[in-house]
Order: structure tokens, then C-alpha cells, then sequence
């Protein structure tokens, strides 16, 4: 038999097999178990197809989170920054606050001041603020922040000034006991970043804890100003003084913002008038 009549007799066979299969499904059973024989073969060869699919995936997924971690990176430094700068300005804006309250206790004019620079000099405790000659600043000048007694002016330049603090060795304050009115003169200590009560009798009564305020002499500082708060007292036997140490209630190293007071100008008699007027009043 040649190979037509049997190519011919093959395929006539076959439709002959799908044209029965069509009408009585005799070979439903012998597909289900080629099907069980053919499926490793499926699996096998799609293997290489089966892992280079997952190894994009694991690549892609590896890229996609290295730069998903990148930019969650750079924008927990940008959050960070901002609250940085919002907890600053929240501190800048409770301090100017309390700058605020504690201006409107002061019966002078007062004017506002930021610290921009401050002395390199070890020997001298100095700061330099953005006000000078041209916003009005006046030598001996008081300066204050919202807690207590900073010092004055020293050196009046034509946009700054240079305002030498209490606790700098050379200046001194007058302050009084505000418990019981105690005279003395707060002076910059040289040992430590304090103040040291000059001359003080060592029967005076004066006590830890006590807070000293400016008396006003000198028409310097306002009076009644919260200057320190005296942190020792020793009693040396055999010494006429007592030794007494304050502790500034300023915040002189933390601080940014200050006020400048005004004070208004006393006027002075001349000594013949003034005695009349004495006279007059008895």
C-alpha cells in the first residue's frame, strides 16, 4: 500500500474516531488519563517561563522597594525638619509671649531687642543686640529679658549695641532683699557664672532662698525688677562680711530676646532752690 493510501486512510480514521467522539463521547475517559500523563510534560517545559517570570518579579519588587525606601527616607528628614522648626518657633513664640507679659509690668517705655552676637572675650561677658544710636539706644541703657535683670548698655554703634551683663565681674547692681528690704550691691562673680552680694554685714538677714530685685538707686535699673535669687550664705567666724552668693534669674545663656527700659529723666534741682523747697516742707 503506498503512503498516500495510507495517509488518506489515517486521517479518514480520524474523522471517523472525532465524528463518533462528537456524538457518544467514548473518549472522555482516554483524554482524562492522557491529561494526567501530558501534565508534567506541560510543567516541565514551562518551567524557564514559570522562573524567569518570577525572577522579574523578585528584581522588580527588590527595585521598587529600595526606591520606595529612598523617598520615604528623604521625606522623614523633610518631616523632621519642619517639626524641628515649628518646635522652634513654638519656643520663640511662648518666649516672645512671656517677654510681652512681663513689659506691661514696667511703667517706662520699652523697646524690643534680639541678641545676635555674643563677646569672645573669656574676661568679659558681653552680648551685642540689633538696636543702636539710630533705633534711639542710650548708654547705661537697662536691658532685660522676661525673667529677670540682664545688664546695660556699654557701647551704643549705629545699628547694635553692646550690653554688658550682671554677671561680668565690673558691673555692679544695686538689689534689695525683697523679703525685708536689705540693702546690698550684686556683683559679677569671677569664680563662677553668678552674682556675689559686696560688703554685706554678717549680722544681716538675709537667707537662701530670698529674691533680690532691683532697688533703683542710681536711677540705672527699674526698681522692683527680679534681679537673682540668693543661693548661699556662709558665715565665716572672725570676718566682719558675710560671703553670699546669688543665682541670676535672667536666662543669660539661653535667652534671644531682651528689652531696653526707658527710663524718664530725673530732674535736679540746683542746691539753693532745693534747699528752699526743703525748708518750705518742714
Amino acid at each position: 500500500m503506498s503512503l498516500e493510501y495510507r495517509i488518506a486512510a489515517v486521517v479518514a480514521l480520524s474523522v471517523a474516531f472525532m465524528f463518533v467522539d462528537s456524538r457518544y463521547d467514548f473518549l472522555d475517559r482516554l483524554r482524562f488519563g492522557l491529561a494526567y500523563v501530558v501534565t508534567p510534560v506541560y510543567w516541565l517545559a514551562d518551567t524557564p517561563t514559570r522562573v524567569s517570570l518570577w525572577m522579574d518579579d523578585v528584581f522588580v519588587s527588590h527595585r521598587d522597594l529600595i526606591e520606595e525606601n529612598d523617598e520615604l527616607r528623604q521625606q522623614l528628614l523633610f518631616a523632621q525638619r519642619e517639626l524641628q522648626l515649628l518646635a522652634s518657633l513654638a519656643r520663640e513664640n511662648s518666649l516672645l509671649r512671656e517677654l510681652q507679659e512681663a513689659s506691661q509690668a514696667i511703667q517706662a517705655e520699652v523697646m524690643t531687642a534680639e541678641i545676635i552676637n555674643v563677646s569672645n572675650d573669656p574676661g568679659s561677658r558681653r552680648v551685642l543686640i540689633n538696636r543702636g544710636a539710630h533705633h534711639d539706644v542710650e548708654l547705661g541703657q537697662a536691658v532685660l529679658d522676661a525673667h529677670g535683670l540682664m545688664g546695660q548698655v556699654i557701647e551704643v554703634l549705629p545699628f547694635t549695641s553692646w550690653v554688658l551683663l550682671i554677671t561680668d565681674p565690673r558691673h555692679g547692681t544695686p538689689v534689695q532683699v525683697n523679703r525685708n528690704g536689705e540693702r546690698a550691691i550684686a556683683r559679677g562673680s569671677r569664680s563662677f557664672s553668678g552674682l556675689e552680694l559686696e560688703f554685706v554685714p554678717d549680722t544681716a538677714d538675709i537667707m537662701e532662698g530670698d529674691l533680690l530685685v532691683s532697688s533703683g538707686l542710681g536711677q540705672r535699673f527699674p526698681k522692683g525688677y527680679p534681679v537673682a535669687e540668693v543661693s548661699e550664705v556662709r558665715h565665716d567666724p572672725g570676718q566682719p562680711f558675710a560671703a553670699i552668693m546669688a543665682r541670676p534669674l535672667a536666662q543669660l545663656d539661653r535667652t534671644r530676646h531682651v528689652m531696653l527700659v526707658s527710663q524718664e529723666p530725673v530732674m535736679l534741682l540746683p542746691l539753693g532752690p532745693a534747699l528752699e523747697l526743703a525748708e518750705e516742707s518742714r
